[in-house]
């Protein structure tokens, strides 16, 4: 199979489902596939900039955007738009306070049913992986970010695709109560969230143990994406 990005995973996703909304968080260096976005049809297709530098970018507009990494009057404007978002991709500075806030945030805008999109979950090296900002490839610790938060909530189905940086799908059940129904993974996830909590903030610790333990990000190929899909 070809190289796929964020974009044809959020299109994938939209096409299985029946998405029709889509919102991304990202900055002016972060992202940078809105008009790729367009293209997919949807009937709302927004973005949040922050960091954003007053620049344009790919020539689309922007909708809703922060100078600052601060997106309170951003959020509070997309909840003043009354879309209920079905697909949302994440993509912003990849600081761990930033990625955790994108996250929250983008989960809490997402309609029952959705998806959301995190990038970067899977670093290719501890070059890329480091918590503070530098030129360059950069993924920073968005994957640590996006641990905490799958392994932190047992009613997440959620798969992460060996593309473009680790593609993480986050899947928001209709009924939370109904969506936590195997005791066996409920365990298993315990268990797993203990060891990866264990190693705190030691982020050598944690992008190694990214590296050797596949099953903490349930990761899959594109190969078997439609497959995997069809089991969750």
């Amino acid at each position: 199979m070809d190289y796929w990005n964020k974009i044809h995973i959020c299109g994938l996703l939209a096409a299985r489902y029946g998405y029709r909304n889509y919102l991304e968080i990202t900055t002016s260096e972060t992202g940078l596939r809105f008009r790729e976005a367009q293209v997919l049809g949807f009937d709302h297709c927004s973005r949040l900039v922050y960091r954003h530098d007053g620049r344009e970018i790919d020539g689309l507009p922007v909708t809703y955007s922060s100078p600052t990494e601060n997106i309170e009057a951003a959020l509070d404007a997309i909840a003043d738009s009354a879309v209920a978002y079905d697909i949302i991709l994440v993509d912003g500075h990849h600081t761990y306070n930033c990625a955790s806030r994108d996250m929250a945030q983008a989960f809490r805008l997402l309609a029952p049913g959705g998806s959301m999109v995190v990038h970067d979950c899977y670093p290719t090296s501890p070059e890329v992986a480091t918590p503070e900002y530098h030129q360059g490839e950069w993924c920073g610790v968005s994957y640590k970010a996006y641990l905490d938060f799958v392994l932190g909530n047992s009613s997440l189905n959620y798969l992460t695709i060996d593309t473009d940086y680790g593609c993480g799908i986050i899947l928001k059940p209709r009924n939370p109560v109904r969506a936590i129904r195997n005791r066996a993974r409920v365990l298993a996830q315990r268990r797993m969230r203990a060891e990866w909590q264990a190693l705190g903030l030691d982020y050598d610790a944690t992008f190694a143990m990214v590296r050797r333990r596949p099953d903490l990000l349930r990761l899959s190929n594109l190969g078997r994406l439609r497959e995997v899909l069809s089991e969750i």
